[in-house]
């Protein structure tokens, strides 16, 4: 059993290309189990190889959503690999990267497609929602999606409250929380029983300009414990008990 859970990470991205052995020992040794996000076809096997060969790695299977026409592809591999999977994800909207309307309705309806192959395979799915919460959110009920993990979500923290609260869905609180006012207020909107914990490595650290990685999972644990005024292992505690609810699959590994 982990002690705590990095609920998102991308460990099969260059960034560790160099050291990524040295780097999930680093985190295992810490007690931290990583769940590795897949977001593109060239990670989509690495991902599922390290979490065979490492009971500290699980695989979630996704696709950036600027990379909409490779809709295809990605449900041909989902088909492939459901029972290799811990997760659909990430998966969703991004209007940052996105403007162009008609390309924003192609990306939903990827992202649709995501969604209908989680549920119709009793998957949790991982939510990218950049400068989309709103939007995603509504997607996302209106589909009767269950089982959501809203990735470090940038939208209004009045949003997430309700969708924690009323919806069931899951935010998890990057590493960044150290260093952003807006996720620090999604922590205190967040009900406590649907907070996760995650590092997005190799980006969203304590230190913007260094590269992040699994174990600092832990930084984003003690500021969440802080900024609700609780002690540590309470919080690791109910950390824990939030992920294995969303994701039992992590006990039987």
């Amino acid at each position: 059993m982990p002690l705590i859970v990095d609920t998102h990470c991308h460990l099969e991205q260059s960034e560790f290309e160099q050291d990524r052995e040295a780097v999930i020992n680093r985190a295992s040794e810490k007690g931290v189990h990583m769940i590795c996000s897949g977001v593109g076809r060239e990670g989509w096997d690495l991902c599922i190889k390290l979490a065979k060969e490492h009971e500290s790695v699980s695989a979630s299977i996704g696709l950036d959503p600027v990379c909409f026409r490779e809709q295809a592809e990605l449900l041909a591999f989902l088909e492939k690999h459901s029972d290799d999977m811990l997760a659909v994800g990430e998966v969703g909207l991004d209007h940052y990267r996105v403007r162009d309307h008609k390309e924003r309705e192609l990306q939903a309806q990827t992202f649709r497609r995501a969604i209908h192959f989680a549920i119709e395979n009793g998957l949790p799915i991982q939510i990218h929602s950049r400068s989309a919460g709103r939007r995603a959110l509504d997607v996302l009920k209106d589909m009767n999606a269950e089982h959501v993990h809203m990735h470090a979500f940038d939208g209004k923290a009045s949003l997430a409250r309700v969708a924690s609260r009323e919806n069931g869905y899951y935010f998890s609180i990057p590493t960044s929380v150290v260093r952003s006012a807006q996720k620090r207020k999604l922590v205190k909107a967040v009900d406590i029983e649907r907070i996760l914990v995650e590092t997005d490595s190799p980006v969203l650290g304590p230190d913007r300009e260094s590269r992040n990685e699994p174990m600092n999972v832990w930084v984003a644990l003690r500021e969440v414990a802080s900024i609700l005024k609780r002690e540590e292992e309470e919080m690791r505690d109910i950390l824990l008990e939030n992920t294995l609810r969303l994701y039992p699959g992590i006990r039987t590994k």
